[in-house]
């Protein structure tokens, strides 16, 4: 086993960044702000225009969260009393966004080679009572099906909306993440792949999802009318002009984060792809997926517990996404009563599962740190030490 010097710090999971030119700019542009409109203004104006160019969607409505964007499409949808299928592997806000928009979660199983809702299993759940469902890009990877979803939610009367917090930029047969379903949402936490501190962006092609989304972030309000009057129930979910501000900092450089984040996640499937015991969970094209994370799935003959404390006593943080998984929150288990065992396969694999930092402040040497101290993890908790 090749010997790889050992790092003197942590690698950790994410490390959003501002270059020294990012910082000018934006003190500068501060000036600017502090001078006129401090919420929706020239910033969310431009951050909206330039994410919805970037995607090749007709239009982008800047929140304070993904999580209000997708309320605001749930809430288009008057969900009240309908069910929506949603993967197992995702966020809490997912399905609570259904929850609290009346709607009632339907837990679906993903798929182990992309972590993604599985097409199959979706299509089994589907009832008259069902509205849509939400596709989750989990880690920034589109599923190879995420077309076949939409021709499938088209022909059966089902809105589609994308949970492309993890994704943007991605790209699946010339349609980007947030441009395939009938809407997208997006994160820029300071963990995603690019970041305003907090935010959220929806993004659609239909007029009247987009004017219904502009009024719910203004809360309710009639945006054609001169006078201040409500016509939806709507929220205060508007974006701050210092966060737009990050948030097109950050998006300037999105090709190059990308670009990174890609070439880290080649190292590691040259590094790790004939390793025994690991199955890597990568597309077949990398340009649809934006490596949020890098994920790996473990024999169930390895000690993933053991890894992950070995990885982080050796200076590197791995972690294991959303666990436990959705249905098994304690909230949906007293709701919906949910329960382990419901959903054996998705359980199966969320309990193997264990991702890699992926993220364009790596280096290559921190790359191959990262992959020969999983090698060595791997060789010591799978029992092939003690052989």
């Amino acid at each position: 086993m090749q010997k790889v010097k050992r790092l003197e710090y942590m690698v950790n999971m994410a490390d959003p960044y501002f270059s020294v030119k990012d910082r000018k700019t934006i003190h500068q542009e501060i000036d600017l702000i502090l001078d006129n409109a401090l919420s929706m203004g020239h910033n969310v104006k431009m951050f909206e225009k330039e994410f919805s160019n970037r995607i090749g969607a007709q239009y982008a409505i800047a929140m304070n969260s993904c999580t209000s964007t997708l309320e605001a499409a749930l809430q288009y949808y008057n969900i009240k009393g309908r069910e929506v299928i949603v993967p197992v592997e995702t966020f809490i806000a997912t399905g609570m966004a259904v929850h609290l928009a009346g709607g009632i979660p339907i837990f679906s199983d993903i798929s182990k080679d992309t972590f993604c809702l599985d097409l199959k299993d979706v299509q089994k759940r589907v009832t008259s009572n069902t509205a849509g469902i939400i596709l989750v890009h989990m880690a920034g990877m589109i599923t190879p099906d995420a077309h076949k979803f939409r021709s499938f939610c088209d022909k059966n009367g089902l809105f589609l909306i994308e949970d492309a917090a993890h994704s943007p930029g991605a790209i699946l047969d010339g349609k980007y993440a947030g441009n395939i379903g009938h809407v997208g949402c997006f994160s820029f936490y300071p963990t995603k792949i690019i970041t305003s501190g907090e935010g959220g962006m929806l993004t659609t092609n239909d007029s009247d999802i987009a004017n219904y989304a502009r009024s719910y972030q203004n809360r309710g309000r009639d945006m054609q009318s001169a006078e201040e009057c409500y016509i939806i129930p709507g929220r205060n979910v508007r974006m701050s002009e210092m966060n737009a501000l990050l948030g097109r900092v950050q998006l300037s450089h999105l090709d190059e984060y990308l670009y990174r984040r890609r070439q880290i996640a080649k190292m590691y499937s040259e590094m790790l792809y004939d390793l025994q015991g690991v199955q890597l969970v990568i597309p077949n094209k990398f340009e649809s997926s934006s490596f949020w994370k890098f994920i790996l799935l473990l024999d169930a003959t390895i000690d993933r517990a053991g890894v992950t404390e070995y990885m982080k006593s050796e200076g590197v943080t791995v972690d294991w996404s959303y666990t436990p998984a959705l249905h098994l929150q304690p909230i949906f288990r007293r709701l919906y009563n949910t329960y382990e065992g419901q959903l054996p396969c998705s359980e199966d694999y969320l309990s193997r599962h264990i991702c890699l930092p992926c993220h364009p402040r790596i280096t290559d040497e921190e790359t191959l740190y990262v992959a020969s101290t999983l090698k060595k993890a791997i060789y010591i908790f799978s029992g092939m030490s003690k052989k």
